[in-house]
């Protein structure tokens, strides 16, 4: 019978670091979902229709918040190889997104929207593709 990852003789000593492994494939492969979404949502739109369209607002907002929470999760060791991106900031809007709603600025969604997802997508495609072939 195969080990089921629930023994305590030890067999199971990697298990961790495989589901570790496992969890940041998940992640950063829905951190890229979530700016595929995101560039689908704004392409073709402006600020106006952007902040005028609630629709809009809010799936761009949502995935800002996935973006997030994805990163949030990430292990330390993972995020201090990806380089010095801005971790704490991606994690403290997604509170934002979170918690704060209603005074959540659309100007701040947009600039991350727009201007901050081509760095973030250079930096996690590689590394998806790393631990997804190690």
């Amino acid at each position: 019978m195969a080990c089921t990852g629930s023994c305590e003789t030890g067999c199971c000593a990697k298990l961790p670091m495989l589901k570790s492994e496992r969890d940041a494939e998940l992640r950063l492969d829905d951190i890229l979902q979530a700016i595929e979404r995101i560039r689908s949502y704004v392409s073709g739109a402006d600020f106006a229709r952007f902040e005028g369209e609630a629709m809009l607002f809010d799936a761009v907002s949502m995935n800002v918040l996935v973006i997030g929470e994805s990163i949030g999760r990430l292990p330390d060791r993972l995020k201090d190889r990806l380089g010095a991106l801005p971790w704490r900031s991606m994690v403290a809007v997604r509170n934002l997104v979170a918690h704060g709603y209603p005074e959540l600025d659309a100007k701040i969604v947009w600039d991350i929207a727009t201007t901050r997802l081509d760095a973030l997508e250079a930096v996690i495609a590689p590394m998806l593709a790393e631990v997804r072939n190690p």
